[in-house]
């Protein structure tokens, strides 16, 4: 009985480790309902977290919402989106500003929920969240954006 226990133990713990066991996150760009972005590229995405792109197409300035550097939408951002580190993710922002330009404006949150009830109040943010949080009553409120005319639930999506 003990020896069954600690085989069971030890398989579990082998389960916790292994990456592959874990359940795929998922990610969803939102905006406010009123934004008239239904779909963007991939370059479209990156180029407004980038800050290289600070204008929807309406002319209204873009507000970026992140959320807090521990978080897995933003390690996502930073990793797979961005393909920068944290670090050089805030030079490359700050050198925006320094070479005179409009800086770039970004609103740092502590959770899903409130980057999607920020982006409801502020019709040009746009925040990278869990697909899971979309189910939430702060999310059900936001448009998420197709990326490359897919959507989260969709085969083929890529922010993943």
């Amino acid at each position: 009985m003990r020896r069954s226990f600690l085989l069971l133990s030890a398989l579990a713990a082998l389960v916790a480790l292994d990456p592959a066991a874990e359940p795929e996150l998922c990610f969803a760009a939102v905006v406010h309902p009123t934004n008239p972005a239904r779909d963007l590229g991939w370059h479209e995405l990156t180029s407004l977290f980038e800050g290289t792109n600070r204008r929807w197409p309406n002319h209204s300035a873009v507000i970026l919402v992140e959320r807090d550097s521990g978080s897995a939408p933003y390690r996502y951002l930073m990793a797979h989106l961005l393909n920068t580190t944290a670090v050089e993710y805030k030079r490359s922002l700050q050198g925006v500003e320094y070479r005179g330009e409009a800086p770039v404006a970004v609103k740092i949150l502590n959770s899903d929920a409130a980057a999607c009830q920020f982006v409801y109040n502020v019709p040009t943010a746009i925040a990278i969240v869990e697909a899971r949080s979309l189910s939430s009553p702060a999310c059900a409120l936001v448009q998420v954006l197709r990326i490359e005319g897919k959507l989260p639930s969709e085969e083929g999506y890529r922010m993943k």
